[in-house]
């Protein structure tokens, strides 16, 4: 019975660990550097941007959009939207601010510093959603205190967890007769 437990709790505890790695990892703030090669306004509904396939059916936002190169072959689209008080909370109140300095960075074709959480799924039009642009200094890295102590802090976590589960869920030998 001990070892049915054990079995299940463990892949509990897997499972928790991956749906807890994968949120971590989308809600975290990345680093890039990169050229800024334009930037785009959208206007865009509850289905994503208004078109003649998606035309308006209800209270439309102002989406903006940047677009970068690290290399010739490698963009990346950032999506600027301001998250304001909701979830996650970056509390972005800028994103035309953002997206000035965007602009900027496109005629001064320096690379830019861009922070950003989120994936690019391009199969459902998904983009990561820029926090800050700023100008990226040659030193400049991409390594982010921030974004691996949470890593460090949810392993150790796990870590805990894992011994505390091992150590509830052991089988210990049965006591030996008295002779």
């Amino acid at each position: 019975m001990r070892q049915k437990l054990r079995k299940v709790l463990f892949v509990l505890l897997a499972l928790f660990a991956l749906a807890g790695t994968v949120m971590l990892d989308y809600f975290l703030p990345e680093k890039t550097i990169a050229k800024v090669t334009g930037v785009e306004v959208k206007l865009s509904d509850k289905d994503g941007p208004v078109s003649k396939s998606n035309p308006l059916d209800g209270p439309a936002t102002d989406v903006y959009y940047i677009y970068t190169e690290q290399d010739v072959a490698d963009v990346r689209v950032y999506r600027n939207e301001d998250t304001r008080w909701g979830w996650p909370f970056y509390f972005k109140f800028d994103s035309s601010d953002v997206q000035a300095r965007a602009k900027a960075l496109e005629f001064e074709k320096q690379p830019a510093l861009i922070t950003s959480y989120g994936w690019r799924i391009a199969m459902f039009s998904v983009y990561p959603n820029a926090i800050s642009v700023s100008p990226a200094a040659p030193d400049t890295t991409t390594w982010s205190f921030f974004r691996w102590f949470w890593f460090a802090l949810w392993g150790v976590l796990l870590l805990v967890l894992g011994w505390s589960t091992h150590r509830l869920t052991r089988v210990r030998p049965a006591p030996l007769p008295e002779n």
